[in-house]
């Protein structure tokens, strides 16, 4: 008996995409390199897919990723002003917290 074939995840854009995203990565652990995996799945470029990561909840996922990837080891900091933790490479300094995240 002939089987059907899955719908493509390619054709998803926009919100169903994120939507779909969500879904996907809550429901399993996260693959050791989630940016490629991700633009791989969905059909986009990779600044693509970091961008949407990042707009569902990722960064911190994919900045440790980068980390562990370039062989830099990695913490969490308190960002002093907020209260915040923030991935930055070990043996930083608070006030170099603000040089390694563009978000402060």
């Amino acid at each position: 008996m002939p089987t059907r074939k899955r719908q493509s995840k390619k054709k998803l854009a926009g919100k169903a995409r994120l939507k779909d995203a969500g879904r996907w990565l809550r429901s399993q652990i996260l693959p050791k390199n989630l940016v490629e995996t991700y633009a791989k799945r969905y059909g986009i470029a990779a600044q693509e897919a970091r961008d949407e990561l990042m707009a569902i909840g990722y960064y911190d996922d994919i900045l440790i990723q980068a980390y562990e990837k370039e062989g830099v080891k990695w913490e969490y900091k308190v960002e002093p002003l907020s209260g915040e933790m923030f991935v930055v490479p070990e043996g930083i300094e608070e006030y170099e917290i603000y040089e390694y995240h563009p978000f402060i």
